[in-house]
Formats: structure tokens, sequence, C-alpha cells
């Protein structure tokens, strides 16, 4: 039983390998084209093609906590384990982005109308870089959460709230930070909690 449960964990690790190479392949060909996409076509069938490149649509959040400060410990608990599945986990991936948060944001309609895969591919490369930073900065470290506020009102998107500006203070290695936003916009649907992306200000 035990080797069947580690090939099948082996199985979707692969897997989900395979899919973060996909994307970065479209990712870098959006950069190396200056991030252009045909203009010419409607938002609605930008976002049926990005759609088409995905092998299922989510119906909620997975992996989602179930508060916001539950979002902001896991967070701090992945970033100094190092974990990066569980950092991927906290933020949206790219079906619950086609299905579940872009059809609601105002950057996929006027006066920005953003095609869906400019906008991922942007959201995605930001996540990235933020991942990186906040890694260099608490991974390994002793860390804990002395305080937590998203001091905003959620802004209202469809069916989905987004909590923008939380503050966090850390206590690093015995070192108390200044409060500062160490996370992006949290995304909450129907009490479920996630991440945007993992931009950070560390």
């Amino acid at each position: 039983m035990l080797a069947a449960c580690t090939r099948a964990d082996d199985a979707a690790a692969a897997t989900q390998a395979a899919a973060e190479t996909a994307n970065r392949a479209r990712v870098d060909s959006l950069v190396k084209a200056g991030g252009q996409v045909d203009s010419i076509l409607p938002i609605t069938e930008h976002l049926r093609r990005f759609r088409a490149t995905l092998a299922e649509q989510p119906d909620t959040l997975r992996h989602a906590a179930p508060s916001r400060e539950a979002v902001a410990a896991r967070w701090l608990a992945a970033m100094t384990a190092r974990d990066t599945q569980a950092l991927r986990h906290l933020a949206l991936d790219r079906a619950e982005f086609a299905y579940l948060y872009y059809p609601g944001t105002a950057l996929s309609e006027p006066p920005y109308s953003m095609p869906a895969e400019l906008l991922w591919s942007q959201m995605y490369m930001s996540s990235e870089d933020g991942a990186r930073a906040a890694l260099r900065t608490l991974a390994g470290r002793r860390a804990t959460m002395v305080s937590f506020r998203c001091p905003e009102s959620p802004r209202r998107e469809g069916a989905n709230s987004l909590h923008q500006n939380c503050l966090v203070v850390l206590r690093v290695d015995g070192r108390t930070l200044p409060e500062t936003r160490v996370f992006g916009t949290i995304i909450e649907r129907d009490g479920r909690f996630k991440l945007v992306g993992l931009s950070s200000k560390l």
C-alpha cells in the first residue's frame, strides 16, 4: 500500500511539474513577444482560448484556508519551512484564475480589457518573483506573526471579495520587523480564502 501511495504521489508531482513547465513556457513566449496579444479578438474569445488550455473547471477555491488569518499563518509556515508545494497551494492556480477570478475582475472590463493570458502571465511572474524574494528573507529562519490586520473594507468583484493591503508584524530571529504588507491580495469566495498571488514586499 505504501509503495502504491508513493507511486501516486510521484505521478502527481510529475504532472504538477509538467504543468508548471508548460505554464512557464507560455509566459516566456508572451514576454519575448513583448506581452503582445491579438487585440482584435474580443475578451470573451481570449478567455475561451485560455480555458481551452485547461484540463479542468474548478467550482471552488482548492486547498483554501478558513480565514484571512489562517492564510497568513500558512504563508509564514510555508516560507520558513521552504515548502514550495504549500506555497503553490496558497495562491490561485491557472484554472482557478480562469474560472473563478478573471470573469469578475475589473481588469477584464473597459477601460482595461486585459486578455486572460496577458493578465495571468503578469500575475504569475509577479507571484514567482515575490515568492523567491520572501524565501530569501524567511526560509530557515525562526519567525512568528506578532499581529495581522486588514484595515480596509474588502472590494467586491462578482462572487469574490478581495482583501487588499493587509498588514503584518513579523518577529524574525528575535527581531521585530516594522508592520508591512508581506503579501498581496487575499481572495474570499464562499467562505474560503487564498492568496491571489505570492507577490511580497519583503
